[in-house]
């Protein structure tokens, strides 16, 4: 069951009932509140200056507690915000260390919050990125006074999907975050703009990357030591296989060009199955057509995709906190669960499922005459499968990797976008390289819909141990541009479970690989086309595979490898595409 309505504005019904900004607010600053081992954690407390008891937003966070926005936005509007730093940052004494006392810390500031004159007792929490983290590494032990969450731009399998993915290590992320912002107590953000980051990205072995930084950072030896799945994973990813454990609602929020949109549908999809009570039946998800910063403007990389596309987040979450601290009628538990923007006709629609349950799951398979890395109009995408058709072949080399032009990622430094930058781009430049291969459908007869999750299916060869594939999914306009879409890769030595030991690689001997890229909403328009990209990199979104088969992030040799992409009989490759019937 769907509701398909172009005029749905996510912010509720035209006269909906919802708080106003008619309080003058007063600042509680540098409050310090002692966790159970006696380390003094700081907030800031944004209040109604009307005496009275109000629900709470409550925020924690590594990056300073200022917090003017969105604190005057809710006291205004007759909440408590608290804004806290974590422990070990800022204002707050002890040690920072990502995710390890956010659980026992969140749960002590919950309890002294409660007890405070100017609480009611009833709780929301709300924020991107490590603020959405902490949100569930408290919403598994179910606090009481915790009554609703809105995590953000988050995954919770920090292996798969976070500091590593698919076996790739996270290299731009972790860099610019873990070695240049987050390594003292206060933000330093301030020194990217000294960096060559071109070449500070390029810099092996990675386990050094820290100390080439300047400062010895014990959380990025630790990720990079843990390069499988193991107990510190487990630990690290609080939620992940707990959302049993979950009787809060959430309101997922996420955007199509960040880097957890996938996580984002699997965490709705275990809340929605898996968690407890209210929790079940009220989480909710928006996914719209942002990157980690959401909704910043209408414009993403090199697409506008409308006014409409452009939503005023804290107004967004007030609806969520309204119905659930304050019990108005906000109209948001009478929506279907699922919110999404269509890319391509640039509209808002809402679902009942995900995956949507009218989804034609559609093969198209891969040919060419085994020049599709040379020949832009060699390598085709159909429906028809593969007979006997010649390989197609191309060299990877890691020290000349494909750049990241755009993409499904989280990097928000400004300071770093002449590398690195999410959103969609025109891709000619990075599709005219010998080692990126082009399958591509003729031009489409009519508009087609994909949304949903996005799957490769490669049979491929090398003739090392170990190696990198990725996979990019494009809507090629009829002036040529070649826009992004999604993106996926898998490290071949994870090719049977990310979440198994690895298996390196017998030289020459054909793999099947299964690449999930990014779900994605959008119509391709008539007259448009639908292309595949493949290649072995895509940096510095990923680490380069130095193709060695060496322990990860330990090396500093770099070995070219002869890459081999079959599509025929034998070894049908094929790109699985989730079609919306019209």
């Amino acid at each position: 069951m769907t509701t398909q309505n172009a005029a749905i504005n996510p912010l509720g019904r035209p006269g909906a009932p919802r708080s106003e900004p008619v309080y003058d607010i007063r600042l509680l600053r540098d409050v310090k509140v002692t966790m159970r081992d006696g380390v003094k954690l700081s907030v800031n407390v944004f209040l109604p200056e009307a005496e009275g008891r109000y629900p709470v937003i409550f925020q924690r966070m590594p990056y300073g507690a200022s917090g003017r926005d969105p604190g005057e936005f809710y006291a205004r509007r007759g909440y408590a915000l608290v804004i806290q730093d974590c422990r070990g940052r800022h204002d707050s004494e002890g040690e920072f260390y990502p995710f390890r006392d956010d659980t026992p810390d969140g749960l002590d500031s919950l309890d002294w919050i409660c007890a405070q004159s100017w609480s009611n007792g009833r709780i929301g929490m709300f924020g991107p990125s490590y603020l959405g983290g902490v949100q569930w590494a408290v919403a598994v032990k179910r606090h009481p006074a915790l009554q609703a969450i809105v995590p953000n731009v988050i995954p919770c399998d920090f292996w798969k999907s976070g500091y590593w993915r698919n076996g790739a290590f996270s290299l731009a992320l972790n860099a610019l975050w873990t070695c240049l912002e987050i390594t003292s107590r206060t933000s330093d953000l301030g020194l990217i703009p000294s960096y060559d980051l071109n070449r500070f990205f390029r810099h092996l072995p990675l386990r050094t990357l820290d100390t080439h930084a300047g400062r010895p950072c014990e959380f990025w030896q630790d990720f990079l030591t843990h390069s499988q799945y193991d107990d510190y994973w487990k630990r690290m990813s609080v939620v992940h296989g707990h959302f049993d454990e979950v009787a809060v609602p959430a309101f997922v929020m996420c955007g199509w060009y960040d880097y957890y949109p996938g996580e984002s549908f699997d965490a709705l999809r275990s809340m929605r199955t898996q968690a407890q009570g209210k929790a079940r039946a009220q989480s909710r998800l928006i996914m719209g057509p942002w990157s980690h910063l959401i909704s910043l403007s209408p414009t993403l990389g090199e697409v506008d995709f409308g006014v409409p596309s452009h939503l005023d987040i804290n107004a967004l979450a007030l609806r969520w906190f309204d119905c659930l601290l304050k019990d108005m009628d906000t109209g948001i538990l009478d929506e279907p669960p699922v919110t999404i923007f269509v890319m391509g006709i640039n509209q808002w629609r809402q679902e009942h499922e995900w995956p949507l349950a009218r989804t034609t799951f559609t093969e198209y398979f891969l040919h060419s005459g085994g020049s599709a890395g040379s020949d832009p109009g060699d390598g085709r995408l159909g429906v028809v499968s593969p007979g006997d058709e010649p390989r197609d072949h191309f060299i990877y080399d890691p020290e000349n990797p494909v750049p990241t032009v755009g993409g499904n990622h989280s990097i928000c430094w400004g300071d770093a976008f002449h590398v690195i930058q999410p959103g969609p781009f025109d891709q000619r430049a990075v599709e005219s390289r010998p080692d990126v291969l082009t399958y591509t459908t003729v031009p489409l007869g009519q508009d087609t819909e994909v949304t949903g999750p996005v799957v490769l299916h490669l049979h491929a060869a090398t003739d090392g141990t170990d190696t990198d594939w990725t996979a990019k999914l494009v809507d090629v306009h009829p002036d040529g541009r070649a826009i992004n879409l999604t993106e996926g890769n898998i490290r071949a030595r994870f090719r049977r479970s990310i979440h198994a030991p690895p298996e390196l690689l017998e030289p020459g001997k054909v793999y099947p690989y299964a690449i999930e890229l990014q779900p994605t909403s959008n119509v391709f328009l008539k007259g448009h086309r639908i292309r595949l990209e493949v290649s072995s990199s895509n940096f510095p979104l990923w680490d380069r595979n130095p193709n060695t088969g060496h322990p990860q992030g330990q090396d500093a040799e770099l070995r070219v490898a002869r890459q081999t992409v079959f599509h025929d009989r034998a070894y049908p490759s094929r790109l699985v595409l989730p079609v919306i019937p019209v």
